[in-house]
């Protein structure tokens, strides 16, 4: 009905301004010609469009038009074990109190990838001669170095973006970034604005390029002291990542590892990863930002 309307003042407004002997008139006249008309083609072609969604049976029978997707095992038994390797696709935040070991943990991480594939290693904190001496007290094999790419140059968030995305197109899947806290943005933004940038930009370039970022984050400390679990500073990094782990070290000296938010799964888990087998505490994460430490381990 409308299209009908439409199509029958486009003539009227055509036929008026053929007959129309002043030119002002005559142009005021094709100018609401040229209005219609518009309007009538983004109509026409917004009911030509299929519907966006999609129901749950739709949802189904795509997902098994899908190739399976795999799972990569990082090397680290508290990773490999309990999770099963980690898919394409993921950012994951690895955060931690200062000695904890997040910068090892994930050193190891693309360091253990670098046996088989390619990985890349952003390094913003460690120089070049601290962290050629660290992979060296790590006694990687000459193959291993020649699979890891270290880039210690493109700490701008555009700048990353864009060395990241050359890497993937090389088809390299695995990244560490060391770390959050160094990485710049660009603007007068407030601080907490440019967190969320990071964090955001980084979460949607690992599911378009289908890459895993693992990114080296900090704790808060006001909530250490409270015994809480939170990242450091606020925006929406928490729920930019798809995975959140947290290290921490007891007053034993033993490290634990806590897993508080896991896409992959609905599993949630506390364990201590210097031991090679452990079986990890289970249980409900009841959706609070933080989540305490001193939960009972099994």
């Amino acid at each position: 009905m409308i299209l009908q309307q439409l199509q029958k003042e486009i003539k009227q407004l055509k036929a008026l301004a053929s007959r129309e002997p002043d030119v002002k008139k005559q142009a005021e006249l094709m100018k609401q010609y040229h209005t219609k008309a518009l309007e009538f083609l983004e109509l026409v072609n917004a009911d030509e469009k299929s519907r966006a969604g999609m129901t749950g049976l739709e949802l189904r029978e795509y997902i098994k038009t899908l190739p399976k997707v795999p799972k990569y095992e990082v090397g680290i038994n508290a990773f490999d074990e309990f999770l099963g390797g980690f898919e394409t696709g993921l950012f994951i935040n690895l955060a931690a109190e200062s000695g904890a070991g997040k910068t090892t943990t994930v050193l190891d991480i693309v360091t253990n990838i670098a046996k088989g594939r390619k990985s890349v290693f952003f390094s913003f904190e460690m120089g070049k001669k601290l962290l050629n001496s660290k992979l060296y007290k790590m006694e990687v094999s000459d193959k291993q170095l020649e699979n890891l790419i270290l880039d210690f140059e493109n700490s701008d968030l555009d700048d990353l973006v864009r060395e990241i995305e050359l890497y993937a197109y090389e088809g390299i899947k695995f990244f560490g970034i060391d770390s959050k806290m160094k990485i710049s943005v660009k603007g007068n933004d407030p601080e907490h604005l440019k967190i969320s940038k990071i964090s955001s930009t980084l979460a949607k370039l690992c599911a378009k390029k289908d890459i895993i970022i693992f990114l080296i984050n900090q704790i808060s400390e006001d909530d250490m002291k409270s015994k809480r679990l939170s990242l450091k500073g606020s925006g929406d990094q928490k729920y930019d990542a798809d995975l959140l782990f947290f290290l921490t070290i007891d007053k034993d000296e033993k490290r634990w590892l806590h897993c508080t938010k896991n896409r992959m799964s609905d599993i949630l888990f506390k364990t201590e990863i210097t031991k090679k087998h452990n079986a990890p505490v289970v249980y409900e994460f009841k959706g609070d930002d933080n989540i305490k430490i001193d939960m009972p381990c099994i």
